[in-house]
C-alpha cells in the first residue's frame, strides 16, 4: 500500500505558506506536487504519541481517498471509477525539519515519514456523500474549537485530476491512499489535546494526543 500526499492544494494554505517559513511555492495552476509518506499509517483506534524529534509537529487535516482498483495512465474522465471511499485524515508534519529540508534543497522525508504520521478516520462511501455532485465539507476541531474548515470544491486540483496525474507516473493499486491537501489553519499539537475530524456534521475521527 502506498500513502501519497499533495502539496499546497488549497489556495488558503498556499497563502499561509510564507508565514510558516515554507518559502515561495510554484504558481497555483502548475501541476500538483506529490510526496510519499512511507509506512506511516496509524493503527485504527490508537492515540497519536507525540514523537521526540526536536521539532514542532503540526496537524494538517485533509480529505483522503482510498483507491479501489488497479490503474495506470487513468484519464481524468474515468478516474471516478477508481475510488469508492473518502474520509478525513491528518498528515502530521515535523515543521522545523520541513523548513530545514526546504532551505537546504533536500527531500521532506524526515518531516513527513515517521511512525503514526498518517491518520485516517472512518471511511464513507462517495455515494453517501453525494460526491462529486455535492462538494464535501470537512473540518478539524482541536479541544472543541474549529481550527481548519473547507470543502472539496476549494481544491486547486480535484480528486479525479490528482488520480489521473499520479497514475501517469506510477501504477495505483487497491488500498493506496491519497491525502489530497490541507486548507489554512495548520498548527502544532501538544500532549493532552483531542483532535476531532468531521465530514459535514458526522464525526469520523477522534484522536487523543499522548
Amino acid at each position: 500500500m502506498k500513502i501519497l500526499g499533495v502539496c499546497f492544494n488549497y489556495p488558503t494554505h498556499r497563502d499561509e505558506a510564507q508565514s510558516l517559513g515554507l518559502g515561495v511555492q510554484s504558481p497555483p495552476h502548475a501541476e500538483p506536487v506529490f510526496f510519499h509518506k512511507g509506512d506511516s499509517l496509524l493503527r485504527p483506534n490508537t492515540p497519536f504519541f507525540l514523537p521526540d524529534m526536536g521539532s514542532s509537529v503540526e496537524y494538517e487535516a485533509e480529505l483522503v481517498v482510498q483507491i479501489s482498483r488497479v490503474g495506470k495512465r487513468i484519464a481524468e474522465r474515468f478516474a471516478h471509477r477508481y475510488y469508492n471511499y473518502i474520509t478525513l485524515g491528518i498528515d502530521f508534519t515535523a515543521r522545523d525539519l520541513q523548513r530545514r529540508a526546504i532551505a537546504e534543497g533536500h527531500p521532506w522525508l524526515s518531516a513527513k515519514v515517521f511512525d503514526g504520521s498518517a491518520v485516517v478516520g472512518t471511511w464513507l462511501s462517495k455515494e453517501e456523500l453525494g460526491y462529486p455532485e455535492c462538494p464535501i465539507p470537512f473540518r478539524l476541531d482541536v479541544d472543541g474549537v474549529t481550527r481548519q474548515s473547507a470543502t472539496s470544491s476549494e481544491m486547486i486540483h480535484g480528486i479525479d485530476s490528482l488520480i489521473s496525474h499520479i497514475s501517469r507516473h506510477q501504477t495505483l493499486r487497491m488500498g493506496d491512499l491519497i491525502f489530497t491537501g490541507t486548507p489554512a489553519g495548520v498548527g502544532a499539537v501538544e500532549i493532552g489535546q483531542l483532535l476531532e475530524g468531521y465530514i459535514g456534521e458526522r464525526r469520523v475521527l477522534h484522536l487523543p494526543i499522548k
